[in-house]
């Protein structure tokens, strides 16, 4: 039995609709680039908190709708002259962010305990929960304004999380 290559060959509209079917089962598995989110979460690097900090921002109902930024310090890596090269990270990250997901804020989790500000302030690091409160708010407060003159369309929001993974809003 001898069959004819026609009579396997595909007609241009089968062809057609295989290959339409098969762009449309691959089309979830792509992800696109560019898109509009939230924000942008900046977080510290510190291996301690790294799945805590993951359900924070779950926590505020930002499950796939952040981009995540970790740097050691968090607030403090994007203003503090002792990690420039992180400034310049924080600043180039952020405009990608707001370029690529239109981003509507910047959501920034410092925490307790922090090494990096531990080099930052050395000796003045406070330790006192209160005074490393206090430590914290300040830097936030200078991110802040920074924030609000590069970038005034964009809201931002501070916490600080302890050890134990519980977050406190920080008033900047």
């Amino acid at each position: 039995m001898c069959s004819t290559h026609r009579e396997h060959a595909l007609s241009r509209r089968a062809f057609a609709g295989l290959a339409a079917g098969a762009a449309l089962m691959l089309t979830p598995l792509r992800s696109t680039a560019s898109g509009v989110i939230e924000a942008m979460g900046v977080t510290c690097i510190d291996y301690r908190l790294v799945d805590d900090a993951m359900r924070f921002f779950d926590g505020l109902g930002l499950t796939n709708e952040y981009d995540e930024l970790a740097l050691a310090g968090a607030s403090l890596a994007a203003v503090s002259p002792k990690f420039p090269k992180a400034n310049a990270a924080f600043w180039d990250q952020l405009a990608i962010s707001k370029n690529l997901h239109h981003i509507k804020k910047v959501i920034v989790l410092d925490h307790r305990d922090c090494g990096a500000y531990k080099v930052a302030f050395g000796k003045a690091f406070a330790a006192a929960r209160d005074e490393e409160t206090a430590q914290h708010a300040k830097v936030m407060k200078t991110l802040k304004a920074k924030l609000a003159k590069q970038h005034p369309d964009l809201e931002a929001a501070f916490y600080l999380m302890a050890l134990d993974g519980t977050a406190e809003k920080i008033a900047v």
